[in-house]
């Protein structure tokens, strides 16, 4: 098991974790979280990777799953931490990319 599995691993159970359980520093443990992840996104997936970040935004803003009885605020809430974890990752592929456009 390499360090991005491992990383992955932990971002979602922290997405999970802080959809239950709020506390102050959730937003930053999640930014760094996805700042890791997109440090491994390979360069044929980065493209993929930033429609799903895309996706994921917009259909988080739209709030459909709010509506599912019991567990619907819950779900919700876990697919908005993954779209900022996605987010902040998404930062790190588009950085990277310009960085080796720039040093061709």
């Amino acid at each position: 098991m390499g360090p991005a599995k491992i990383v992955r691993m932990v971002a979602t159970a922290a997405a999970v974790v802080f959809a239950f359980w709020e506390f102050e520093w959730a937003g930053l443990i999640l930014a760094i979280l996805g700042l890791g992840i997109g440090y491994f996104v390979e360069a044929e997936r980065r493209t993929l990777y930033l429609v799903t970040v895309v996706v994921l935004a917009t259909a988080g803003v739209t709030g459909a799953l709010g509506d599912i009885p019991t567990l619907g605020d819950y779900i919700e809430k876990i697919f908005n931490n993954v779209s900022s974890i996605l987010n902040a990752g998404a930062l790190v592929v588009i950085g990277t990319g310009i960085y080796e456009k720039v040093m061709e």
